[in-house]
């Protein structure tokens, strides 16, 4: 696009082209006779999916993980009512002095359990752990992206997974609130290489036609991985102790962490980008050295500025913005104010257990549903803007009614999927609009610039900021010194205020609509034939 060089460009012009015509060889050809069985399988693009995807669902499984109420834990809830008449006294409801004979006291609440529980923390240190684990993801983004424009790509997934399951392995062995925290952060660190490098993979090595739909596979890995972990982390944490669901974790990558150095990628036909040759005349007249990153710098700078220039795809990112500290909140202490709202949970095993299958549930429907009713509608960035606020609101008004009316947990667990089925069928349409306002060859980046928003200004302060209004509340309703009350209470109002902040991006959503609908604008820039301008609704 005239003078502008796209940093995600790289040494190939082929990104997004179709393999076949990039490639030397044929994309499914045989592996050569002395070739190992990894390279074997390896071969054939959908086996490398299956790996893929596979690693990304243990990633997830470790965020539900921490998330569970057994590993997560709580400080101690145990309260003794009537809170009048009885007190707590040796693990044990007793009678206070001069209470009535006849009352009968009976304990609610939990004792101290989980790391929260072992290491004292207050709602705010809990909920900076998730913070400290996405700042490490998204430091080492970047990093792993530069990397793999000229490494081995396959290696550095192996490298980030290696640096992963040590990360996850030593949050076994820590004993405060920092050595946690400098845990996950590196743990954080070896999840970017995945996602850095299956974007392109897909983009690269899907067969023509196919590519949403490997995407779409490689993402049910997300609300099935985490709810999985969940389930898993409430089990663990029941069977033996919450440190040994992170030495668990570590154990379950080694195979797939193995895969990944015995697979070099030249020997993969079918991923024809970061190969390696000769260098051509026009990459010997690069910028070498010092040059050579100032020189890709300001060419980042100038993509960031031909992709902000489109008031949509701003609208766009601010409203997932508000969208994603919402859902912070809710995937991070979710299953902890289940427990708290419905101690009665236990009866179908667990908060864990119910939140895990509720998220799995929700998160499939509701994405498949998302897609659906987009291409009923036809795909376009209207459309894909009014399906996001539309849902967004009515998945908003379902979870308050939860809140305020949900009173057993068979309507808490009804009246909740259905609102998390509207909220996540939003996982398509806001990945259009994030692709189709920007030129073709600055797709991949404008995705990267989304995901590094949503962190950065959603869930990283969600998280614990919610902790911290968690805690506030509680202190004001515990004047009573019923705990489990208090407890209950306080995560409902924390609750019910970021969900009113999720409100807010249908605002933005619903502006980007409009705007669309009524003054659609050019792609700068766009590629001539990749379609100039924007589809609209109708």
């Amino acid at each position: 696009a005239g003078g502008n060089t796209p940093l995600l460009t790289g040494q190939s012009s082929s990104y997004g082209a179709d393999p076949a015509a990039a490639s030397t060889g044929s994309p499914g050809r045989d592996a050569p006779k002395s070739s190992t069985w990894a390279t074997r399988i390896a071969s054939k693009p959908a086996n490398m999916l299956i790996f893929f995807t596979m690693a990304n669902v243990l990633l997830y499984l470790d965020r539900g993980a921490i998330a569970s109420a057994g590993v997560n834990g709580s400080l101690d809830t145990r309260t003794c009512v009537p809170v009048a008449h009885c007190e707590l006294r040796n693990n044990t409801c007793a009678l206070l002095p001069d209470s009535p004979a006849d009352v009968k006291c009976s304990m609610q609440g939990s004792p101290r359990h989980g790391f929260q529980g072992d290491f004292n923390l207050d709602g705010a240190q809990d909920g900076w752990l998730q913070s400290m684990f996405l700042v490490g993801l998204l430091v080492a983004s970047p990093c792993f992206a530069f990397a793999a424009k000229s490494k081995d790509n396959i290696r550095l997934c192996g490298l980030g997974l290696v640096l992963w399951s040590t990360a996850v392995v030593c949050c076994g062995f820590t004993f405060d609130f920092w050595s946690l925290a400098i845990c996950r952060t590196f743990v954080g660190i070896g999840e970017a290489a995945l996602i850095t490098i299956v974007p392109n993979f897909i983009d690269t090595c899907a067969p023509s036609g196919q590519k949403t739909k490997w995407l779409a596979v490689f993402c049910v890995a997300i609300p099935s991985g985490t709810a999985l972990g969940y389930a898993y982390g409430g089990l663990v944490a029941w069977l033996l102790h919450w440190r040994f669901a992170f030495f668990i974790e570590g154990v379950m990558m080694l195979p797939l962490m193995c895969f990944a150095f015995l697979v070099p990628i030249s020997t993969l036909d079918y991923w024809p980008k970061h190969k390696g040759g000769a260098q051509s005349p026009q990459q010997s007249l690069e910028p070498q050295g010092f040059s050579k990153y100032v020189s890709g710098a300001a060419s980042a700078l100038r993509d960031m500025r031909l992709i902000l220039s489109n008031r949509v795809y701003v609208l766009g990112a601010v409203g997932y913005c508000v969208y994603s500290a919402m859902m912070g909140v809710y995937a991070y202490w979710g299953p902890k104010a289940g427990q708290a709202m419905y101690p009665d949970v236990a009866k179908y095993g667990s908060a864990d257990t119910v939140f895990g299958l509720v998220t799995v549930v929700a998160g499939i429907i509701g994405t498949m549903l998302g897609g659906f009713l987009l291409d009923r509608a036809g795909v376009s960035v209207a459309a894909s803007l009014l399906l996001c606020a539309v849902m967004t609101l009515c998945g908003c008004v379902i979870m308050i009614f939860t809140l305020f009316l949900c009173h057993t947990v068979e309507m808490f667990i009804l009246a909740f999927t259905a609102g998390l089925i509207l909220i996540f069928s939003i996982q398509g349409p806001i990945n259009i609009v994030a692709m189709w306002t920007t030129p073709y060859i600055l797709r991949p980046f404008a995705c990267a610039l989304y995901t590094v928003s949503i962190h950065v200004f959603g869930d990283v302060p969600s998280a614990p900021i919610a902790g911290m209004v968690h805690d506030k509340f509680y202190a004001k309703y515990n004047q009573t010194k019923d705990k489990a009350l208090s407890d209950d209470l306080a995560w409902r109002r924390t609750l019910e205020l970021a969900t009113y902040i999720g409100v807010l991006s249908v605002v933005f959503w619903a502006v980007g609509f409009v705007s669309q609908y009524f003054w659609p604008k050019k792609v700068v820039g766009e590629d001539e034939g990749k379609g100039a301008e924007y589809q609209t609704l109708g």
